[in-house]
């Protein structure tokens, strides 16, 4: 007797404590019905910029934009659940609370009860953390004089230049495109000591960090967590001369935390939808993540390899719509290359996303880059860069090299906002689109290369060449002569070389000369009425090599031109 006695008070007190535990759980909401807010007047759940993004792109304010019903909120919270925060693209809250609790809530009229998920089976704890020994900068406003006497060469960019060459983003920067009137919205794990750094100085004297939160713990600070956010924005932002260059150091940022790296749950993919609509109301133009998401400490929400369709996944699902409201993201394609899972990570498997494969310095695949196609057969990755021994910034204002898609993304990240600063006029849509087509195999992706490797002067040349009046020599000097694309990738034939002519050469008979490395002529060409451009023919048989190119009569300052053959 004293035996089932015992027993049974066991079984009482593991379900009492059963009960108890405190879990994350989202909660969807069946409507919106009752909201205060309206479609007609955007401007009250949405920022100027963000509205600014929609009429530019002919984006309709929808339902989807509505925030969710505060009422709604506050009867759930009544039922003394945390909230967390809401979520209004997948209308619901995520919450803390036990099972007691959740059952009430369940009871809800408004809840859609069979669709609550566990997303984290603990809640959330770390140690006091301190902000001691602080670096501060004096904040100037609209100080653009941090790029200095930079004269673009090797031993200016330092440890950084292979990565940046390798895509034209050093060719970027002398047009001089640097990001400057984007912003990026950031999200990562924390982003450890960054405002300490002095390869960042420019950033907080110029005020380019806009604001910063943490999604993980609910507070503003992000600077005290992992490092791996702070290496990530070096690939972007970094700027001191001989020793780091990103590729985009003018524009700004939002820096938010979304992961914690102590452990893998569900959240984090909320986490990031919650930070992908605040991108969104804020008006950022770029998302960038160096995040991927598949298997879980908690294993019954692990995701299948069935489930890379593009619509599954949490933060598939969140990407995706961060990209219809014209938003370009960029994603990290993952680190499974060389694993049991070996496929890309979701969201790198949305459809309008741009996931980043990992290259070395001689641009061979990565054995770690996670492979596509996704399960319905679309490419993946989009393109690559490099992201084997890639220089990123360390924790003691020097560099060291980091290998991973986590900097691959954001090297290609810096590469769009340059791109998209030397194309205003171009719909996130038509960005994502241009930097696919820049792939050096664009015309025979695969599943490891995908497009292949990015090249800012192969998308500048096509986005002019299509969507301005004047192509590619709109707003250039007369005199001034532009061949496209360089390098030329001999597998791409739709994207033979271009010159494009000034308009001092229209109409006028000019005569083209090939010549290869040690001086041979190899071709002569007259064109006998100049248009805007004249495809060089030629080098459909031309083999891999470096050639030289003279123009007569030549009316610019420079006596010949180089062009790469790949």
């Amino acid at each position: 007797m004293k035996k089932i006695v015992l027993l049974l008070l066991l079984c009482l007190l593991w379900t009492a404590t059963t009960f108890a535990q405190e879990m994350y759980y989202f909660v969807p909401f069946k409507d919106k019905q009752g909201t205060p807010y309206e479609i007609t007047k955007p401007e009250e759940f949405l920022g100027g910029r963000s509205l600014e993004r929609r009429k530019k792109q002919n984006i309709a304010i929808s339902e989807e934009d509505l925030p969710v019903n505060p009422a709604y909120i506050a009867q759930v919270k009544s039922k003394n659940a945390k909230i967390q925060y809401a979520t209004k693209w997948l209308n619901g809250v995520v919450v803390l609370c036990n099972e007691n609790v959740l059952n009430e809530i369940k009871n809800l009229a408004f809840v859609k009860k069979d669709e609550i998920k566990v997303i984290k089976t603990r809640p959330t704890t770390e140690p006091e953390r301190t902000t001691s020994n602080k670096r501060t900068y004096k904040t100037r406003q609209n100080n653009k004089d941090f790029i200095g006497k930079f004269d673009f060469s090797k031993n200016d960019y330092g440890y950084s230049y292979i990565q940046l060459q390798m895509i034209a983003a050093d060719e970027m920067h002398k047009k001089g495109y640097f990001g400057e009137n984007i912003i990026m919205a950031i999200f990562d794990s924390g982003f450890s000591n960054a405002d300490k750094q002095t390869y960042f100085k420019h950033l907080f004297e110029n005020g380019q960090i806009l604001d910063t939160y943490d999604f993980v713990m609910n507070e503003k600070s992000v600077y005290e967590d992992d490092d791996h956010g702070r290496m990530v924005l070096s690939c972007i932002a970094a700027w001191q001369k001989g020793l780091i260059a990103g590729t985009a150091p003018k524009a700004q940022f939002y820096l938010f935390r979304t992961e914690d790296a102590s452990s893998e749950f569900m959240i984090e993919e909320y986490n990031w939808l919650a930070a992908a609509e605040r991108a969104d109301s804020l008006g950022v133009d770029i998302i960038s993540s160096s995040l991927g998401y598949s298997n879980f400490d908690d294993k019954t929400t692990s995701y299948k390899l069935s489930d890379l369709d593009g619509k599954t996944a949490v933060s598939t699902r969140a990407a995706e719509i961060a990209s219809q409201k014209g938003i370009v993201v960029v994603t990290s394609a993952g680190n499974e290359g060389g694993g049991a899972w070996g496929k890309i990570t979701a969201p790198a498997d949305a459809a309008s996303v741009l996931a980043i494969g990992a290259v070395n310095a001689r641009g061979n695949i990565a054995y770690f880059s996670s492979r596509g196609n996704t399960t319905d057969g679309r490419i993946k990755p989009d393109v690559v860069a490099m992201g084997s021994g890639t220089t990123v910034g360390s924790n003691d204002s020097d560099v060291t090299t980091a290998s991973g898609t986590s900097f691959s993304c954001p090297i290609t990240a810096g590469l769009v906002a340059g791109f998209w600063q030397a194309n205003p006029h171009l719909s996130a849509r038509q960005v994502v689109e241009y930097i696919r087509r820049s792939g050096n195999q664009y015309a025979k992706p695969d599943s490891v290369y995908g497009y292949g490797l990015v090249n800012f002067l192969r998308a500048d040349y096509l986005a002019k060449r299509e969507t301005l009046p004047d192509g590619i020599m709109t707003g250039k000097n007369p005199d001034e002569i532009i061949i496209y694309p360089n390098p030329y990738n001999r597998n791409n034939q739709e994207m033979l070389p271009i010159i494009a002519w000034g308009a001092n050469y229209r109409d006028k008979k000019i005569e083209i000369k090939i010549f290869d490395n040690k001086s041979k002529l190899l071709a002569t060409t007259k064109v006998e009425k100049a248009e805007k451009e004249t495809i060089l023919e030629q080098f459909k048989q031309l083999p891999a090599g470096e050639y030289v190119i003279t123009i007569s009569p030549n009316h610019s300052k420079q006596p010949s031109w180089r062009i790469v053959v790949e």
